[in-house]
């Protein structure tokens, strides 16, 4: 389940973003990115996972009027799975049912393949109709 960031979980943000390996072990860039994720038109949200009901993944991302762009996902170690980043995609889909998901280049390809789960999803439903 997505949960707004808050300041208190700052920290567990940073943690989580540190898991992404270009900011690895930067603190200061850890910082200026979360800085820079919570101002403007983007977002951050943590994943929390369903069955240890622990904080285990954030998503920033870029909300315009038709589009959501995701920035930035990751997830700590134990929770990186195909199955925990699809459900972060439906679940920030019902958030925004009227926008359309994009990805930057790394990421698009994920969204992708969602999408096409989704397809197929809406199609084994209506051949049972």
């Amino acid at each position: 389940m997505l949960k707004a960031y808050r300041k208190e979980n700052r920290k567990i943000a940073l943690g989580l973003m540190s898991f992404i390996p270009e900011w690895k072990n930067d603190y200061e860039r850890l910082n200026h990115e979360l800085d820079w994720a919570t101002s403007g038109n983007r977002q951050v949200m943590l994943w929390e996972n369903p069955f240890t009901n622990q904080l285990t993944g954030i998503i920033i991302f870029e909300q315009g009027e038709h589009y959501i762009l995701v920035r930035h996902l990751s997830f700590s170690p134990s929770d990186r799975s195909g199955r925990n980043v699809y459900d972060v995609f439906n679940d920030l889909h019902q958030q925004f049912s009227d926008c359309r998901l994009m990805g930057t280049l790394a990421i698009q390809p994920l969204i992708s393949n969602w999408e096409k789960g989704l397809y197929y999803q809406r199609q084994q439903v209506k051949a049972k109709e």
